[in-house]
């Protein structure tokens, strides 16, 4: 899996370097004369995190698995491509999965949301509440899990529930962090 990630890490970070740089000189000149290099320095890192997670989250399983992911769970099951009942592929996980896959869907969908309810509350002063904060993500991930169910992947509310916890915890720790100071970084 790591080597896959490390694989494909390049590419998306030079592509959304140079998105970032063009959306940011193009369309949004304004903001920017009120930012400072360390502000710009952080957007880039979380544009460039934002990216990287879209196309690993909307790639498929068949070309994951051919990279070497392992998923820790059949997924040629037709009854594995939706879940709408909270908590029952977790349960499946724990009955029949490996630790690994256990392992890498439950704590892989809370660890991939922290940075974004972490940096979401330091860069943008209206997702500096839980509840906006909450909205907005509760949308992008019900949206990402309904693009997964048709390319390929599937679309699971334990994986949204866990992405949300993730979004807490990412916020809880923004919270308590003295790292990035208001006035410099949040806009």
């Amino acid at each position: 899996m790591i080597y896959y990630v490390m694989k494909k890490t390049p590419i998306v970070v030079f592509f959304s370097f140079f998105a970032f740089s063009f959306l940011r000189t193009q369309f949004f000149s304004k903001q920017k004369k009120k930012s400072n290099r360390k502000r710009e320095r952080l957007l880039l890192a979380f544009s460039t995190y934002c990216l990287w997670l879209l196309f690993f989250l909307l790639i498929d399983n068949e070309r994951l698995e051919m990279g070497g992911v392992l998923l820790g769970i059949d997924t040629e099951l037709a009854d594995w491509k939706l879940n709408l009942v909270p908590f029952a592929t977790i349960k499946a996980f724990w009955r029949y999965g490996s630790f690994t896959g256990m392992f890498l869907n439950i704590f892989g969908n809370i660890l991939i949301a922290v940075p974004l309810g972490f940096l979401s509350p330091v860069l943008f002063r209206r997702l500096k509440d839980l509840r906006p904060l909450f909205l907005l993500y509760g949308g992008v991930f019900l949206l990402v899990e309904t693009l997964q169910f048709f390319t390929g992947r599937s679309a699971d509310i334990d994986d949204w529930l866990l992405n949300m916890l993730g979004i807490f915890l990412g916020y809880a720790l923004s919270k308590k962090q003295r790292r990035f100071p208001e006035k410099i970084y949040r806009r």
